[in-house]
């Protein structure tokens, strides 16, 4: 048994609840290099606003989530930069606006031992780490303005199902979503709040947002008021939860920066649900060759995918945001 393994007690509650969430699963030294690298990225990315005279200012004097914050108020397409995949659109792409990081620190959370026992636990050893992730940095909610408070790698975040930003071959797929707190979560900061059980109800009508095509959601009235249990975690925690589990997180109330990333995995050999962008063998127990270990090789395998996308030489669909959707109801 590896250190972070499941319990019996935990793995049935992840199988009735359909979410489960661990706290302290890792240090928060072990988010020290993620923390020293966006820092180096938001430096550099408001260098470069500037000097493309985009922002009017470096902001250089504030702490890294006011400066993000302020920055991100001059300039709304900021969270771009931080991302760590390619925006969900499939029109209207172009190099300035179809932009990811790519980072070692990031790619080295994705293969975090820890994270990787968690999931073993529930998927077996043969793990691929999906490109369905999204790095999620929300100011507080008071701060943003116009179309980003919508938004919801910076704002709110609506009822949904992990399942609606998967393409149809990826319906069978035994995709397991760990949401990694950065920083704490908590009820005031915009914690995740999950409904139990909702996971046994198969794919819930998703109505599209007519602001943010990435953005279907499961329209309010639907979920019968429904609110849900809040899953607080400390910073290094972790919530678990089933392509089906209906969730969303709360506003972010607080005077600070609440940080999360998304990562999804899946036993290898299953679809991805998002064949343009490319996916890794994060662990495998029967052959370790497969793993992939260089992040410069990570990185390049997205500049691939980003240059056959703007080449055109990727001809297919990225994400389907009417599929769920129900005329009667949306």
């Amino acid at each position: 048994m590896t250190e972070h393994t499941l319990t019996e007690d935990q793995l049935r509650s992840f199988e009735e609840d359909g979410f489960l969430a661990i706290d302290n699963l890792l240090p928060a030294d072990d988010l020290s290099e993620i923390e020293e690298e966006y820092a180096l990225l938001l430096d550099r990315t408001a260098e470069f606003l500037r000097a493309q005279g985009l922002i009017p200012r470096l902001y250089a004097h504030l702490s890294f989530g006011d400066r993000y914050s302020a920055i991100l108020n001059d300039y709304p397409d900021l969270h771009r930069h931080f991302n760590v995949s390619l925006p969900l659109q499939n029109e209207a792409i172009t190099p300035e606006n179809f932009l990811m990081h790519t980072g070692p620190a990031a790619f080295r959370l994705m293969r975090h031992p820890a994270i990787l026992d968690v999931v073993q636990s529930v998927i077996g050893p043969e793990i691929t780490c999906s490109p369905v992730q999204q790095m999620r940095m929300k100011p507080p909610q008071g701060n943003l303005s116009g179309g980003l408070t919508a938004h919801s790698n910076v704002g709110v975040t609506t009822w949904h199902q992990d399942i609606v930003a998967l393409l149809p071959e990826a319906d069978d797929t035994q995709q397991v979503t760990v949401w990694l707190a950065i920083t704490e979560a908590s009820i005031e900061n915009g914690c995740l709040v999950s409904v139990p059980g909702s996971h046994r109800a198969g794919p819930r009508v998703h109505c599209s947002n007519r602001k943010l095509a990435s953005e279907p959601s499961v329209p309010d009235r639907l979920m019968q008021e429904q609110e849900g249990v809040p899953l607080p975690v400390s910073k290094g925690g972790v919530v678990l939860f089933h392509k089906m589990n209906v969730h969303r997180a709360l506003p972010n109330l607080s005077d600070g920066l609440r940080w999360s990333l998304d990562l999804r995995y899946l036993p290898t050999g299953q679809p991805t649900g998002r064949p343009a962008f490319p996916e890794f063998v994060a662990r495998s127990r029967s052959d370790q060759h497969l793993e992939l270990r260089d992040p410069d090789k990570w990185a390049m395998s997205w500049d691939d995918a980003r240059d056959a996308i703007l080449s055109g030489r990727y001809k297919g669909r990225i994400f389907e945001d009417a599929r769920w959707a129900d005329p009667a109801v949306c």
